[in-house]
């Protein structure tokens, strides 16, 4: 079965935050989440919750010198731990590198965390120069020479926002995606199964569901296009005319290319599957 595979590199500010959150996790990898409740309550996270998933598994937790090497499995579709470091970068966590193997796909995905943001693998190194042979240890290598140093490095997966983004905000985003994802699928269901109730084709409701939207956006930019150049041009009544025209022509070619689209994709489908029972 795949899975998303998560290490944690856990920094923090002193080493009895560092002391506390590793036996958290260590009673957690025992089943012990009485203990690790105790310790939470320690660490000032009221609830174990925020810092742990219940469908997160194989827990394994490794402490260093220098910080807590957390690691542990999640399902495919499982989002990132962001719960867990907005709880721990307000207790005592200063840093964090998060490495996800997708197993499903496999590829590798690593992000930078620096006093509770998401931020850049530079600004990251450039902040915590004394932790780059922690973070990215090299290991023995081929005889690729230094081509094959650069692309076997860990921060050739790194993934780096386009500006500093705060944990918090992640989480909030996340949320809100997989809300409307929930939403979306939803809808498409109470869609089917009032299309069945009414004895019509769940398939023929959502193309008319697409149609629609279609002569909406011709719609759309029909009006945009009136607003912009009766504002910028000369001659008012002549591109409210115009603006008119768009206004019945527009809706009609997108829903007719829409048509055409899906009639194509239909008739893929049907001689795929002829294909496949011939």
């Amino acid at each position: 079965m795949s899975q998303n595979a998560h290490t944690l590199q856990l920094f923090f500010d002193n080493p009895i935050q560092q002391k506390k959150a590793q036996l958290v996790y260590q009673y957690i990898a025992a089943g012990n989440t009485g203990q690790a409740q105790r310790w939470a309550q320690e660490l000032g996270v009221a609830s174990l919750d925020d810092l742990w998933d219940e469908e997160w598994f194989n827990p394994q937790v490794v402490a260093k010198p220098t910080h807590l090497l957390l690691c542990f499995d999640t399902g495919t579709s499982a989002g990132l731990p962001l719960r867990a470091l907005e709880s721990l970068f307000s207790h005592g966590l200063r840093a964090a590198v998060l490495e996800v193997f997708y197993d499903q796909v496999g590829e590798t995905e690593r992000m930078h965390f620096d006093q509770g943001r998401w931020v850049a693998r530079k600004a990251f190194l450039e902040a915590h120069s004394q932790w780059l042979t922690v973070v990215e240890p090299m290991g023995p290598h081929s005889d690729g020479g230094a081509e094959a140093d650069e692309q076997s490095a860990p921060h050739g997966c790194s993934r780096d926002p386009a500006k500093p983004v705060s944990v918090a905000k992640l989480r909030r985003d996340e949320a809100d995606r997989r809300k409307q994802g929930e939403e979306a699928a939803q809808a498409f269901i109470d869609l089917a199964r009032t299309m069945g109730k009414s004895g019509q084709s769940p398939v023929q409701g959502l193309m008319a569901v697409l149609l629609l939207r279609a002569g909406l956006k011709g719609l759309l930019h029909a009006v945009v296009f009136t607003v912009i150049t009766v504002l910028l041009f000369k001659g008012l009544w002549l591109w409210l005319g115009l603006g008119l025209v768009l206004a019945i022509t527009l809706p009609l070619f997108y829903m007719q290319r829409e048509h055409k689209d899906l009639q194509g994709d239909a008739e893929d489908g049907d001689a795929a599957a002829q294909a496949a029972t011939g």
